[in-house]
Parts: C-alpha cells; sequence; structure tokens
C-alpha cells in the first residue's frame, strides 16, 4: 500500500517513490499538513503550537484548553471568514449571504481504483485517499492519488451541494501545501506566442506572487506550471518542487510567504470573473493538480513529470509508438496553393523517410485567407482543382499517409455556419464580438455545437483515409458570456467552454482512435497537460528559428516530455527571426522532438535534399530516447550563456545523446566545458564523435570541450554508446 493512516497519532502518510506527503487531524479537527519531500518514516509529529502576545491574532482553543494562533496552522485546505488571512484554496458562498466554511473531518476512504473526473482530463489509474469533509450544507471531499513508482502526488477536489438551497462556488483551487521557513524561490515560463515557455526566477519574499492566465485557454504567456526550490538548488542538484495543473483554460498558482516565513502554496481554475452555481444534489469537480518532489534539481523534477505523463496521461497506443515523419504545406505556400504545388511537395520527399504529408489551412469553404470560411467543413474542390480524394490517392501512390488541418472552435463571419447560426458564436449582448485573427470562437458550451463540430468532422475523416490530425487554436477567449446560459451562470462561461472542449475532444479523437491528433494553438498557446491526456503531441511553437527553439525547447522540458512536442525543420533564413542556419543546425533542435519538415522542398538543391534521408536515419536511431529518454539539462540558453546543451539517457543507461549549440561566434570565448550526467559510472562509452572511449565516471567528471565549427548558430551532437 502507497496510503498509511496511524489512528493514534492521526496523521495520513501518502508514500510514493522517494517522498511522503503527511497531514493530519490536529486537536482542532483542522486537517493539518504537515510535510512535503523526501522519504521519512512515519513517526511525524504535529507542529502546531500556542502562542501567547501575538497580536492582531485570532485564537482558537483545544479541548485542554490550550490557546493557539489560527495563522501558524498550515492547513491542507484554506477557506476564508475564520481567522486565518492567508490565500484561501476554496470559497463557498451559502443562500444567506455567508461565505464561511468552517470545514470538520468526516472521514475517509482509500481507492484502490482512481475514481473518473467528470468532464476533466487526469492521470490515469493509482491508490486514491478520499478525505471527506463537511461544511453548513456543502461536501467537500479531497483526492489525493499516490503512484509509487514516481515522486508524485495528484490532487483535486469535489464540492455536493447536501442542502436545499443553491450554493456558489467562488473558488475551487485543486491543492494546498506548506513550506518551511527557507529562502525559496520560484521558477516558472512566461512568454508570449512565438516566444513560449522561456525560464523566470523570482525570490518569494513577503506577500504573495501569483502566476496565472484569464485568457480562457491555459496560454503561451504563463503555463499552468511553478517549480519551487532554493538558492542552492540547480538543474541537477538541490530540492525542487514541482506543480502542474492538468487543464486548458483559466489558472492560477499562488505562493505566499506569510509573517511567521511559511510559504503556502495552492493553485487551480482560475477564480477571475467565476461563480459557479450549484443546485441541491449537483456537484463541482475541480481539475486535477500534478505535484512532484526532487532532490536531484530541476531535471530530477521534469524526469518525475516526464516518466507519470508517459505512463499514465498521454494516451497509451501512442505514446511510445513511432510517430509519423511529416512534411507540412503551410510555410511553402500558406493559403496559395494549387494542385501541381501541393503534388509537387509530395514528390520532391517521397523516399527520403518523410512518411507524412499535411495538407494545412485553406483547404475548405470559401478559404483564400484569414477573413472567411471557418465553420465551413467542406472541400472546396474549386480551388483544390479536384477533389481531396485526388491528393491523397496521389500521395499514397508515393508510399505516403497523408494528414489534415482543421480549427474546429472558430467561425468566420464571412462563412455559411456564421449567416446560419451567429447565435453560436461567442458574444455579449448588445455589444460588438470580439474579433481576434479575424474569427470569433464558437460557443462549446452549446451541445448542437458540439454535436455539429463532431459529425461534421468525423465523416471528413471517416470519408477519407486521414492518418494524422492538426488541430489549430489561434485565438484566445474574449467573450465571458453565452447567449446559451442564463443570466445567473454568466461566470461559468469560461469553465464550461473547457468542458466542452474536452467532450469534443472525446467524440472525435474517441471515433478516430488510429488517427494521431496534434494540437496547435498558434503555436504553444495550449501546450499543456489536459491537451495530451488527448493528444500525443502539441505544435511547440510557430516561431521554429533554430536558436528561439532551443529556448523554447528547453523551457517546455521542464515539464512536459520531448515526445510530446512537435518540431520541425523550417526554411533559412527563417520567416521571422530572419536568422540563417545550416540544414543540419535546424534538424538537430528539431530532432530532439517528435519530428517533421515544414518548408517548400521544390526550392532545396539537391545536396539538401540527399542530406534529408541521413537525417531521418539518425533520428530514427535515437528515437527511444525521444519517446522514453531521462533528461538531463547541462546548458540554458538563457542571460549571458551562449549555449544550450540538454542530455537525453535511455532508462537501461545504455545509451545518450548530447545535443549542443552555440548561439553566438564570439571572439576569445572562454571554455565551455560540459559534465554529461546519468551515465551508469563503471561503464565505458564510445563517442564517435570523438573517436574516444571513457567511463561514465571519466565522462562525468572530465566532461567535454565541444568543438564547435565557427560561425553563429552551430550545433554539435554527440551519441554515447555502451561498449
Amino acid at each position: 500500500m502507497a496510503i498509511f493512516y496511524d489512528e493514534q497519532s492521526k496523521i495520513f502518510y501518502l508514500e510514493s517513490k522517494e517522498t511522503t506527503y503527511a497531514f493530519g487531524i490536529n486537536k482542532l479537527g483542522i486537517l493539518e499538513h504537515l510535510y512535503f519531500g523526501k522519504r521519512v518514516g512515519r513517526d511525524l509529529v504535529f507542529t502546531t503550537y500556542s502562542e501567547k502576545g501575538r497580536s492582531h491574532a485570532v485564537y482558537v482553543f483545544d479541548e485542554d484548553g490550550v490557546k493557539y494562533d489560527i495563522t501558524s496552522i498550515p492547513k491542507e485546505i484554506e477557506t476564508p471568514y475564520a481567522g486565518d488571512y492567508y490565500e484561501p484554496s476554496l470559497i463557498l458562498e451559502y443562500a444567506n449571504g455567508s461565505r464561511r466554511s468552517d470545514l470538520v473531518f468526516e472521514g475517509y476512504e482509500i481507492l484502490k481504483e482512481k475514481p473518473k473526473l467528470d468532464g476533466l482530463p487526469s492521470l490515469r489509474y493509482g491508490e486514491t485517499l478520499a478525505i471527506k469533509l463537511r461544511a453548513k450544507t456543502a461536501k467537500v471531499i479531497l483526492y489525493y492519488t499516490v503512484y509509487e513508482e514516481s515522486s508524485v502526488i495528484a490532487r483535486s477536489m469535489k464540492i455536493e451541494n447536501t442542502g436545499d438551497d443553491n450554493i456558489r462556488v467562488n473558488r475551487a483551487y485543486s491543492f494546498s501545501f506548506s513550506l518551511p521557513n527557507r529562502d525559496w524561490k520560484a521558477l516558472y515560463l512566461a512568454g508570449g506566442a512565438g516566444a513560449e515557455t522561456q525560464v523566470k526566477q523570482t525570490t518569494l519574499d513577503r506577500g504573495i506572487f501569483t502566476i496565472d492566465s484569464k485568457r480562457g485557454i491555459s496560454s503561451a504567456s504563463m503555463n499552468p506550471f511553478m517549480a519551487i526550490g532554493l538558492p542552492e538548488t540547480s538543474e541537477n542538484a538541490g530540492i525542487a518542487y514541482g506543480v502542474n495543473i492538468i487543464y486548458s483554460g483559466s489558472h492560477a498558482i499562488s505562493a505566499e510567504r506569510t509573517p511567521m516565513g511559511i510559504v503556502r502554496v495552492t493553485g487551480g481554475l482560475s477564480d477571475f470573473d467565476f461563480s459557479w452555481k450549484l443546485e441541491p444534489g449537483e456537484t463541482f469537480q475541480s481539475p486535477e493538480t500534478v505535484l512532484v518532489f526532487s532532490d536531484k534539481g530541476y531535471s530530477g523534477m521534469s524526469r518525475e513529470f516526464h516518466n507519470i505523463f508517459r505512463n499514465a496521461l498521454i494516451p497509451k497506443r501512442f505514446v511510445k509508438k513511432s510517430r509519423p515523419i511529416v512534411i507540412n504545406n503551410w510555410e511553402a505556400t500558406r493559403f496559395k496553393f494549387t494542385m501541381e504545388k501541393l503534388r509537387s511537395i509530395v514528390e520532391t520527399v517521397a523516399g527520403t523517410g518523410i512518411d507524412t504529408f499535411v495538407l494545412d489551412d485553406g483547404w475548405f469553404g470559401k478559404r483564400e485567407d484569414e477573413t472567411s470560411g471557418l465553420g465551413d467543413w467542406f472541400v472546396n474542390e474549386e480551388k483544390m482543382e479536384g477533389t481531396l480524394k485526388d491528393l491523397i490517392d496521389f500521395t499514397h501512390e508515393k508510399g505516403m499517409r497523408f494528414g489534415l488541418w482543421f480549427e474546429p472552435e472558430m467561425v468566420n463571419r464571412d462563412s455559411d455556419l456564421y449567416r446560419a447560426h451567429p447565435e453560436w458564436a461567442l458574444r455579449t449582448p448588445d455589444e460588438e464580438p470580439v474579433e481576434a485573427r479575424r474569427q470569433l470562437m464558437l460557443d462549446l458550451t452549446r451541445e448542437e455545437v458540439r454535436e455539429y463540430l463532431a459529425t461534421t468532422i468525423n465523416k471528413i475523416i471517416r470519408d477519407h483515409e486521414i492518418d494524422y490530425v492538426k488541430w489549430d487554436c489561434n485565438r484566445d477567449l474574449a467573450e465571458g458570456y453565452s447567449l446559451a446560459l442564463p443570466v445567473d451562470r454568466q461566470k461559468e462561461t469560461y469553465h464550461r467552454q473547457i468542458l466542452g472542449l474536452y467532450d469534443l475532444f472525446e467524440r472525435i479523437v474517441d471515433a478516430n482512435p488510429d488517427v494521431l491528433f496534434e494540437g496547435c494553438s498558434s503555436g504553444g498557446s495550449r501546450f499543456d497537460a489536459g491537451v495530451l491526456y488527448y493528444f500525443p503531441q502539441i505544435w511547440t511553437s510557430d516561431q521554429t528559428d533554430a536558436p528561439a527553439r532551443a529556448k523554447i525547447q528547453y523551457g517546455t522540458s521542464f515539464v512536459y516530455p520531448f515526445s510530446s512536442m512537435s518540431c520541425h525543420v523550417t526554411e533559412s533564413p527563417n520567416r521571422r527571426a530572419k536568422h540563417i542556419t545550416k540544414l543540419y543546425a535546424r534538424a538537430d533542435l528539431a530532432h530532439m522532438g517528435a519530428t517533421g519538415y515544414e518548408l517548400d522542398t521544390t526550392k532545396m538543391t539537391e545536396e539538401e535534399l540527399e542530406e534529408i534521408p541521413k537525417q531521418i536515419a539518425a533520428y530514427k536511431a535515437d528515437e527511444d530516447l525521444v519517446f522514453d529518454g531521462d533528461i538531463y539539462r547541462l546548458n540554458a540558453p538563457f542571460g549571458d550563456s551562449n549555449y544550450f546543451a540538454i542530455q537525453v539517457v535511455s532508462p537501461d543507461k545504455k545509451k545518450a545523446k548530447l545535443t549542443v549549440m552555440k548561439m553566438l561566434e564570439n571572439f576569445n570565448e572562454p571554455e565551455l566545458r560540459i559534465f554529461p550526467e546519468g551515465l551508469d559510472a563503471d561503464t565505458v562509452y564510445e563517442v564517435a564523435e570523438l573517436e574516444t572511449s571513457m567511463t561514465g565516471a571519466s565522462w562525468m567528471n572530465f566532461g567535454i570541450y565541444p568543438q564547435m565549427p565557427q560561425g553563429d548558430f552551430e550545433t554539435k551532437v554527440y551519441r554515447f554508446i555502451a561498449k
């Protein structure tokens, strides 16, 4: 068993691979958080203590009359208006206007099978503890799932209205835990479209530090992830905690340092302009949050996230299956393609190892640019100069599979769908709907909208031999109003939109189990664990410039495995950054994830086309590392650093790959020595690129001085093979 309860001390012990998470019922009847960290014995004691003379404190008394300052007690779930002034994780509003919920412990249950979350993605399987609490006319259940093979705890919360009157859920965060008084710092992934997942850090001083998205999607601005470490925590040594919300909508994570120095961490579904009406007998389920502990630095934390997502989140049928190596026409043609041009792209790469052609935006409706056609999911045969089947048959004749682009959640005003159903777009009454990229967002809170989309898209996939679907989402939400919802439920719109999205995912993905779906949102604007529950990979960024991608892929790897990152070789000079990079350098970065090519192959030289089969052969030789490798980040390409370096090691430690990129050619630059990690100390590894063999201990301690070619944006790849 991974879950233990000590009847005498009233303490619960949740024991994952190398971690203990402990809390219990103290003398005040409060569910007190005790410990989260490296595995300890089942002999902990409560740390609450009486306070005398603390001014402006709210005191409570135990059964023996001992006085306690309520603010000194770290709780598993925080509620307001009972003397604890810190960031609450649960706010309920009752029929009489009261927002105070004094939670009373009522019992617990240990579940061998993890319950499925209502309408939400979550980790699969795992022994689960259900803590049952009561507050006035509400029942609150805290769920804790333990994974014995990972240093991971999954947490969520369910609220049930047990009374006769309505309740409003004004905040329902998924988790709360506390860290002792030390010099903690927060690490997070901020950015924007084209500059996603840039690694940022801040010291956690007095007050509240919050990262959030109010955009209705998880967003490129702030990924739903936070790590907390100490000043001495590095990539490969020291204590690191990680928090990641399995959710694709607005979110928030807060770390608050109290006057006593304790850091309280909480978060989940954003409560910005949120309120959920619970009628008698109804329940509300919060999204699940994954909590990770590592004493092997931030890379160790990342390995825990990667392993649990590969083993318990990403669809099993694809997680370690060889992925399509695609050629996508978007960068080559945009909207302005012809059948002849598409066929010529297919013809130039047939037989190179690229095995799937993906037709991007522009094949449907009246779609000549971004201003029209979205929502009209029928083939524009005039533009295609034939049927979609004609192109698919040609692609198959060349020995390749076929993929297709959709943007199901959106609609243009200039479309048959909008003209027929303007009420299907999210909009606020008496206001012009807010456009972005000349499109509106369909109201997925409506069953009829989801039914239309699922039926239409499933028919296209079913009637054609589609092997791969790219699912795009090119704008954030901006309308907090659904014409389908009553006035007193309008603050539910954003969350209901995401629940509708997940329902749509299930209807389409489940109907096409052999099709590989790739997520996209103008690149990485919806790169989150919620999407990965349905799709095994996500387009990491529309910024495909190799040095920029080095930073994006570095940051993304803090949470998400390389197998989930879709990474393509694109043109040079880069369309956005204008940087000139060699084909092999672009490939070295792109081949760290689920790879492909996205450029006009008809304009490539004969030498470049001859290089592609060699690149793909090298990728295939290392594909197992993409799917199952353990990551060690060795050099961060941020700040004053001029180098990117990441190593991936096979679980059996028989092979590894180290990818290095130099950003700029600098005169008289100090020596860079890279020290590999994760190798077996006694095993002899050959590195053919250096024509050298040494033991793992020697490689890790003596290091490598990468002999980088002269010039900007150069790469080197070193492969370690056990002899």
